[in-house]
């Protein structure tokens, strides 16, 4: 399936489910579609459902615009503005994070919702881009006490620490204490033995440190 139709399937699968039982598992996406297309001079913008949740009634959403210009189609890329916004106590929103990025032709960019810690304090987004069956993650980890976000792009940190057969990290969730939580599932490629599950991973944000903290991606939570 086309990867933008996949998320736009999600997307609309959320809105009629209504907020999943578990914020742990929260994911509410939105995304620009390919780069590319016609030339328009009008800026696009896309917004994720409301995430609800959290330690002191936070509500977020994810706000997404893009626009391809004359200039843009020349150089073959689109402007894209990721931007996340938060509510707590019944606050009104406020901008929590934002992102500014030129994709190349054939890219889709998004912000996926993924959803709070087990205690409510830390609120996890992805800032992702994706071409074909390549993915590159981009955590935000938001504190709901502090009020500040932290960013910081996954880059190829677990995918050097395994024999990787065309493998794709899952962003699945964020600690208490604020790391975001990656599972590797085995290769839809290859069906050999090292091509097989590659546990559950702990991104600290402020470090660059990752770390294997489960065999399998089934003990995600922990």
């Amino acid at each position: 399936m086309n990867l933008g139709i996949a998320k736009l399937v999600l997307y609309l699968a959320v809105l009629v489910a209504g907020p999943p039982p578990s914020s742990q598992v929260a994911r509410l996406s939105v995304d620009t579609g390919e780069c590319g297309g016609p030339v328009s001079a009008h800026i696009t913008v896309a917004r994720s459902a409301v995430l609800t949740g959290g330690s002191q009634a936070s509500r977020a959403y994810g706000l997404i615009s893009y626009q391809r210009t004359s200039a843009d189609a020349a150089r073959k890329q689109c402007h894209v503005v990721y931007r996340l916004f938060v509510s707590n106590q019944n606050h009104d929103f406020g901008e929590a994070k934002r992102l500014e990025w030129d994709t190349e032709e054939g890219q889709i960019a998004g912000i996926d919702l993924i959803g709070f810690s087990s205690n409510g304090g830390q609120l996890a987004a992805d800032f992702w881009r994706a071409e074909g069956d390549s993915w590159e993650h981009g955590p935000v980890i938001y504190n709901i006490s502090s009020k500040k976000a932290v960013y910081k792009p996954l880059d190829d940190r677990i995918q050097k620490q395994i024999n990787g057969c065309d493998q794709v990290e899952d962003f699945v969730g964020v600690t208490d204490d604020g790391q975001a939580i990656f599972s590797v599932p085995p290769s839809t490629y290859e069906d050999s033995p090292e091509c097989g599950d590659k546990g559950v991973w702990h991104f600290n944000l402020s470090t660059g440190e990752v770390r294997q903290v489960a065999k399998v991606s089934g003990d995600k939570w922990k």
